[in-house]
């Protein structure tokens, strides 16, 4: 009666981890499925345990390569801030140039080695506008990349020590339960297994490893700016 017992917790409680346990390809000869989960539970408690194990492992393996993956992703992308950071200031800097010429209002004016009529001025701190414009919501972009990387990073970080401690805990709990094949320490064991596949599962999925390509794919697209904009930056309006 015991065993049945046992063998109905097992089915009931385990049947979350198993499909975490079988959905990572793992070299199971006889899968964990609903139908036998309680079976295997009962019949091989030892090789179950060693399935558990095994895709822990698996899991942290998966952590510890996209914990590597997101640090070289915000390696890279600090490296384009600080690129498109260079841009922004010599663009600011040009600007406030061609405002200074603008408004001493002697044309042809030398700017930066090269001869400008008036209106040549005002096209050009146009366009200076659009470079500034798109650069600082490039920055706003890699700002918020780099956060979400560190955010990303942390979190693998907590989980992987709290998969490690986890793992310490389920031995005992395994201890326990092939000592007292009871009830309580089954349904105590196949809880823990259960959280432990699920949380991993989400901390995984919430990392996904991008190029810096990709991942700046939606930097906002700039708008030409207008003439009467420029004239409006260069009169310090």
């Amino acid at each position: 009666m015991k065993k049945m017992t046992l063998a109905v917790s097992c089915l009931s409680t385990v049947l979350s981890a198993a499909a975490w346990i079988h959905a990572g390809g793992l070299p199971i000869d006889r899968p964990i499925t609903p139908e036998t989960a309680a079976v295997q539970c009962e019949r091989d408690p030892d090789a179950f345990f060693t399935r558990v194990r095994q895709q822990a492992e698996a899991d942290l393996r998966v952590m510890k390569d996209n914990r590597n993956a997101l640090r070289t992703s915000s390696a890279d992308v600090e490296t384009k801030q600080a690129d498109v950071q260079e841009k922004l200031d010599y663009a600011t800097k040009a600007a406030a140039d061609f405002r200074k010429a603008w408004q001493d209002g002697c044309f042809p004016a030398m700017i930066h080695g090269r001869a400008y009529a008036r209106a040549d001025v005002e096209a050009q701190t146009s366009s200076l506008l659009a470079q500034i414009d798109g650069y600082t919501a490039a920055l706003a972009t890699y700002a918020r990349t780099i956060t979400d990387i560190r955010e990303h990073v942390e979190d693998l970080t907590s989980r992987i020590v709290d998969t490690e401690t986890d793992l310490g805990l389920l031995d005992s709990r395994c201890s326990v339960y092939k000592a007292t094949q009871s009830e309580s320490a089954a349904t105590d064991l196949m809880a823990s297994v259960d959280a432990l596949f699920a949380e991993n599962a989400t901390v995984i999925s919430a990392s996904p490893i991008r190029s810096v390509d990709e991942m700046m794919r939606d930097t906002a697209t700039v708008s030409p700016v207008s003439r009467s904009r420029a004239v409006s930056f260069l009169a310090g309006e």
